[in-house]
């Protein structure tokens, strides 16, 4: 039985512990590197992603607000053109109302003549 008894002095000794130790320290010093790259190279990924999508949003931002300026544009255009049909339409009306105004200035001045013929018939008489 000397081999047990070798057995368990080698195990009991600080060499066997500070060479599990060691290996246990240089396993977890592993496991934490492959863990940090592990993470960084997510984290790459999710920011390319993000980065994707948002390039992607402010395109589709970018596409939009030149579609509303070219409507704005065309609105614009359509209301600028039913303007200038309102002001030849209120310039014509305008210069009817003139000379309805001279017609009527001129019936009425009319009028008064024909009632001041109307009185000196009837002085006349």
């Amino acid at each position: 039985m000397p081999d047990l008894k070798t057995a368990q002095q080698i195990a009991q000794s600080q060499y066997v512990f500070s060479i599990l130790f060691i290996f246990l320290f240089f396993s977890v010093i592993g496991a934490s590197v492959w863990l940090f790259n592990n993470l960084r190279k997510e984290n790459e990924e999710r920011e390319k992603k993000i980065m994707e999508m948002h390039e992607k949003r402010e395109k589709e931002l970018l596409q939009t607000n030149l579609e509303y300026k070219l409507e704005s544009k065309e609105r614009e255009q359509k209301l600028m053109e039913h303007l200038e049909r309102t002001t030849e339409a209120q310039k014509e009306m305008s210069q009817t109302m003139e000379k309805v105004q001279q017609g009527l200035s001129t019936l009425e001045t009319n009028i008064e003549d024909v009632w001041m013929e109307i009185k000196h018939l009837k002085k006349v008489n």
